[in-house]
């Protein structure tokens, strides 16, 4: 049974992760007062339609124009930090990304006149990027980590709204309500990309609603909208109506965006490259069945050089101040990444044949 994209058919391939980061350098200036400077409130005890009402002027459309001011394309966005910061799908943004024909503009909620926005922050296996609007008062939301390192995880149908920009402009902040449908999901797409750790939901959503909102019922922001898909037979007729919807973890955004706001976020680096047993599954490499991250080369002036060795297995990592990150699939890594900083010392433990051993890595 084939799957089919809904929305935003922007290709990317990376199937290897390279543990090296992306980031761009930015000003943070301007002299331009921030007075959004605590994040929109929800009582206890809201509605759906309170807290979506609420939050309207935090979602924002993301549009990806050329330089003669024509739309490209679009998705959506949410601002997550006081001074015009927004989170939203790379995926969305890829484009614009060191580009000299097309640039970010960012529409408010009921608003036709655009803002331009840069882009501060992106991680493609991620699908998450961090983008500064030129308006810095936008209104903000709460993040909460519900899933990748919580004790108050996601339960299977708990509700869920999502806002966005689906199918046209004219739509804008269009919300619709569903409940969490699975977590923790994977899915391949069609251009061999993985995604890990996906919440399935079922509000529905649409092409443009990529880097939109998800909110659970505390009003907590807990995941952007990225993808969708419906069921098809071999010869391309559809045979259920009914579609799935993903939306990748807002943590990793929690971990870095005070950073990147002060414009003192610098991503640190391992120099290696590598996959877990799910990526191996999708590129058709079988024999690679067991958790952890397997190392398939090593820079030789990175961080790891002398350390790790192609073909280790990185099964465990524990951060300067003594967080760990146990190693079972892709995602763990960046996350142990995003959690740590230039400089900082880092226990790696990893199986080298059949023996386990660990090392200390600086990470620069």
């Amino acid at each position: 049974m084939k799957k089919k994209l809904l929305f935003l058919s922007f290709a990317f391939l990376f199937c290897l992760i390279t543990l090296t980061g992306c980031s761009i350098s930015f000003d943070v200036g301007g002299g331009k007062t921030v007075t959004n400077t605590e994040p929109l409130t929800i009582e206890a005890g809201a509605t759906a339609t309170e807290i979506a009402e609420e939050y309207l002027s935090a979602t924002v459309t993301v549009m990806v124009e050329d330089n003669a001011g024509d739309s490209i394309s679009f998705g959506s966005g949410v601002a997550v930090y006081a001074g015009g910061y927004i989170a939203t799908n790379y995926h969305v943004i890829d484009s614009a990304i060191n580009s000299n024909y097309f640039h970010l503009e960012v529409y408010l909620n009921g608003e036709t006149t655009g803002y331009i926005a840069e882009i501060l922050w992106y991680n493609q296996n991620l699908d998450l990027a961090i983008i500064r609007s030129d308006y810095y008062n936008i209104p903000f939301v709460k993040m909460a980590d519900r899933w990748i390192d919580s004790t108050d995880n996601l339960r299977v149908l708990e509700q869920v709204i999502t806002i966005g920009t689906p199918l046209d402009f004219g739509l804008q902040n269009t919300v619709s309500l569903g409940y969490i449908s699975s977590t923790e999901h994977r899915y391949a797409t069609s251009d061999t990309n993985l995604y890990e750790d996906l919440i399935q939901h079922s509000a529905p959503i649409s092409n443009g609603n990529s880097g939109g909102p998800l909110f659970d019922m505390k009003g907590n922001l807990i995941g952007l909208n990225t993808l969708g898909a419906s069921d098809k037979t071999s010869n391309g007729q559809q045979v259920d109506a009914n579609s799935i919807y993903f939306a990748v973890p807002i943590y990793p955004i929690m971990e870095i965006i005070e950073d990147v706001a002060n414009g003192t976020y610098e991503t640190p680096k391992f120099g290696i490259s590598g996959y877990d047993q799910f990526q191996a599954a999708s590129m058709g490499i079988s024999s690679f069945t067991e958790s952890g991250f397997k190392i398939t080369s090593v820079e030789s002036t990175g961080a790891s050089n002398g350390k790790l060795q192609v073909g280790d297995i990185v099964t465990k990592v524990t951060c300067e101040d003594g967080k760990t990150f146990v190693i079972e699939e892709r995602n763990d890594f960046i996350y142990a990444i995003l959690h740590s900083s230039v400089g900082d010392t880092v226990t790696v433990e990893y199986k080298r044949g059949n023996s386990t051993s660990s090392t200390t890595i600086t990470l620069n």
